[in-house]
This record gives structure tokens, sequence and C-alpha cells, in this order.
């Protein structure tokens, strides 16, 4: 990822800096989404559709690596994922000169934690989650019944953050997911306070989705629908991108392994 991979520093110099890529808009944006993958995935994994929601959406695109997953050292856990999610998006309004109405927060399946937690308390100008659920909790409870759900932490509930999200808000979930249910995310569109478009693909599950047709397609209508412009400011079309976040920190620890579910229930119980 040379030229891609950057360091995002967190607001005390002797933490680790967050690993995260970023991909400029080829012709300039005036929008930055901030990407929150998957549990089975890290940056590398993550970078065919982040790559296409650059491009087809003409959008600046940052991803957000995970403690613990990727290259990214350290124990995961929600309070953290949380806490880098808040520094990046400092690191965009007060380093990078973004404003907040124009970042676009999107999560897919665990990422729709960190992505609903900014979407209430960072005021963003839009919302996308893919594959979302109400709670991990509720999560377990879908795969390993009512006994395992009782032994994990109620962490990531973004059903309570819903009612206080007043930006605009698209959902998609496939109705082929058996992993976690469409029903998480039809219940989060009924609490969600802002204009929300829920989209169901019928052949779309967890993984495996038409990128166009399920997800680019709809999503680029809905932002056209709400009046979400990309076009660029003058003088400020691409994001200023310091030399020094391409090296990482000299006491930047690196890991090499990707994390799994299990692994945050785990942490989180």
């Amino acid at each position: 990822f040379a030229g891609e991979l950057v360091w995002i520093p967190r607001e005390h110099p002797e933490d680790t800096a967050i690993p995260c890529l970023l991909l400029q808009a080829p012709a300039g944006s005036s929008k930055v989404l901030m990407y929150f993958h998957g549990n089975a995935e890290d940056l590398c994994l993550t970078y065919e559709l982040v790559d296409m929601l650059r491009e087809y959406l003409n959008v600046h695109v940052v991803a957000v690596e995970y403690p613990g997953y990727g290259i990214h050292f350290g124990k995961p856990s929600a309070e953290r994922i949380i806490a880098d999610a808040d520094s990046v998006f400092d690191y965009l309004v007060n380093e990078m000169e973004v404003r907040p109405r124009d970042v676009i927060v999107f999560g897919r399946s665990i990422g729709s934690g960190p992505a609903t937690w900014l979407a209430r308390y960072r005021s963003p100008c839009c919302l996308v989650l893919m594959s979302a659920y109400t709670s991990i909790r509720a999560v377990v409870k879908n795969i390993a019944g009512r006994l395992a759900q009782m032994l994990v932490a109620d962490r990531f509930k973004n059903i309570d953050h819903m009612p206080y999200i007043s930006c605009a808000t698209f959902i998609v979930h496939g109705q082929k997911d058996t992993l976690i249910p469409f029903s998480h995310s039809q219940k989060l569109h009924e609490e969600c306070s802002g204009p929300c478009s829920l989209h169901l693909p019928k052949e779309m599950d967890h993984n495996d989705l038409d990128y166009y047709e399920d997800l680019l397609e709809p999503l680029h209508r809905f932002l056209e629908s709400c009046g979400i412009s990309v076009e660029p400011l003058p003088g400020k079309e691409f994001l200023p991108v310091p030399s020094h976040l391409f090296q990482p920190p000299e006491n930047q620890a690196l890991l090499n392994s990707k994390g799994r579910l299990n692994k945050l229930l785990q942490k989180y119980s």
C-alpha cells in the first residue's frame, strides 16, 4: 500500500498510532468516507471494496484498522475500537480541516458499532450500515442461544444509538444473511430519527453480494436524493497528508494476524 497506508496518531504521543488506508478521490472530492470493516477482514482484504467506494462515489476513503487485526498491534475491545474511531475523526477535522458535515461514516458488520457511535456523537453528514446488528449480545443469541447471550457483556448497542441519529442513514442487509438476520437492520431502521432508507437485497448474504446492484448503485442514489454533493471545494480538492504519516512511529509495534469474532466475544465477556 505504498502511498496509501498512513499512521494516524492518537491523543497521547506515547500511544501507538492507528494504521489506516487513505485513498484519495482521483478527481478530488468534498467528502471523506470513514470505513470500518467486518470481523473476518483487515485492511488488506477490504481494499477491493473501499477502492470501489472511492471510484464509484467519488469520495476520499479512510479505512480504519482495529487493534489485533492486520498490522495493528493491541488487544481488541469495544472501548479501544471506539477510542480509535474518535481519534481518526478528530484528526480529520482538526489536522486535515475536514468539516464534520463532509464525513460519511460506513460500518460493515462488526464495524457498525464504531460507525453508529460516531453518527450519534460526531454529527457526520451520512451513516451507512451494512449487515449491521442491534447489539453484540443479540448476535450471540441468534448464533448460540439464550444461555450464551447471558454470558456476553452487551457491547456495541447500536439499537440504543439510533433514536439519537438525525443524519441521513442508508442501511443494506442481505435477506440470506444467516450470521446476522436482516431483522436486526429492520429494527435499526425503525428506531432511526433521521431520513433513513432500508435496502434488503434478496440474494445477498453476510459475505457475498453484488457490489454494484446491492450496494454502490442504491447508495449513490440515496446520497443524491439527500442532496449530499461530493463536488470539491475550490482549493480543497484533496486531503492534505503530512509526509510523516506514511511512516510508522519508532515505538510502533506491528502485528501480522487477523481477528475473529470469537476473539472479540471473549474480550467482551
